[in-house]
């Protein structure tokens, strides 16, 4: 943990070493820089239709927004080295390569893997960054939770009580239990969901499928679900859980994106990679783990969060707490509002008396 005392380190990154995904945040300090109106802090708004019993050809993904959550209290941390850099230009390291194939991502409790041919087998922690051959099943035990990734830019995080077949990275079969799926917006790779009750396919979302007994709930947290059921092929959008029976029901509820329903997902969220990474794409993996939205106090708050670079590692923290450790260290702070974390300078918190 650097030394509050020591002043922060400045290095200065020639621009033909910058990553071309530093863009997106040279692109957020000229909107910062220049005038214009105050982003609302409830961003774009959202799209309320409910579903459609067909798709539209033209149906588009809407970009994810910025959200984040607050959860009080701290969670045991096994370790953690956090140094803030101060740069006057924009840099990230460049992310190491991510393994191909199906691989365990983290690993909570006892989770039983049968590869195809083979005697079922329970994984450990040690047991994290191994693959995973298609074909196999994966069952969580009660307490046991997984996360794994697919492929770049595509997750599972399996609930407790889960059974599942891995037939490729790009399709599951759920038999029992909950699945939740987080693709990001770079990948391509799209996913479906088979279940006795239909198959979900997803475009750019998070998603849950959970089947219990008779029903089947799909809960969309961003972006739009397919649900396809015998000749009929429904339309999902975020906010929306769409329940069927096995007797053909069909109802529609409402749920927000930061909803105690989605809490279970944090708990077996992979960590995020801080190491030469800005405070704002920190932020921004944040908000998309919780669902509240980020709302800067100020421009000034912005540009600080987008030009400081963390080094280190963090383990131990839900993304919901992991902010109250993190900004400090570089000089941010936040205030929590229903929906809401109002990112600000350090020096702009009031004391307490």
């Amino acid at each position: 943990m650097k030394n509050d005392d020591e002043k922060p380190f400045v290095d200065t990154v020639p621009p033909e070493d910058r990553s071309a995904g530093e863009e997106r945040l040279v692109e957020r300090l000229l909107e910062a820089a220049g005038p214009g109106p105050e982003v609302p802090a409830d961003g774009a708004e959202r799209v309320k239709e409910l579903i459609r019993p067909r798709w539209r050809e033209d149906a588009s993904v809407r970009i994810r927004q910025r959200r984040l959550m607050w959860s009080g209290g701290l969670a045991a941390v096994a370790a953690i080295i956090i140094a803030a850099v101060y740069l006057p230009s924009l840099y990230r390291a460049t992310p190491a390569s991510t393994e191909q194939g199906i691989i365990v991502a983290l690993l909570d409790g006892p989770v039983e893997v049968v590869p195809p041919g083979s005697r079922a087998r329970t994984l450990e922690t040690a047991d994290s960054g191994t693959e995973i051959p298609r074909g196999s099943l994966v069952r969580t035990q009660v307490g046991g939770r997984v996360a794994l990734r697919l492929t770049d830019g595509l997750t599972l995080r399996l609930d407790v009580s889960t059974g599942l077949r891995l037939d490729s990275e790009a399709s599951i079969s759920l038999d029992s239990g909950a699945v939740y799926i987080s693709s990001s917006e770079e990948t391509d790779v799209r996913i479906e969901v088979r279940t006795a009750l239909g198959t979900a396919s997803d475009i750019g979302t998070q998603f849950e499928v959970r089947l219990a007994e008779d029903t089947l709930d799909i809960k969309v947290r961003e972006g739009l679900v397919s649900l396809a059921r015998g000749s009929e092929e429904y339309r999902v959008t975020e906010g929306i859980v769409l329940s069927v029976g096995a007797d053909g029901g069909v109802s529609t509820a409402s749920i927000t994106p930061y909803d105690p329903a989605w809490a279970w997902t944090q708990e077996i969220a992979p960590p995020f990679e801080i190491e030469g990474r800005s405070v704002l794409a920190f932020l921004d993996w944040v908000s998309g783990e919780t669902g509240v939205t980020i709302r800067f106090a100020d421009r000034g708050a912005e540009q600080l969060a987008a030009t400081t670079i963390l080094h280190g590692a963090i383990e131990g923290l839900t993304p919901s707490q992991a902010p109250a450790v993190i900004l400090p260290s570089c000089r941010l702070a936040a205030t929590w509002e229903p929906g809401t974390l109002v990112v600000r300078r350090l020096e702009e918190i009031p004391s307490e008396p």
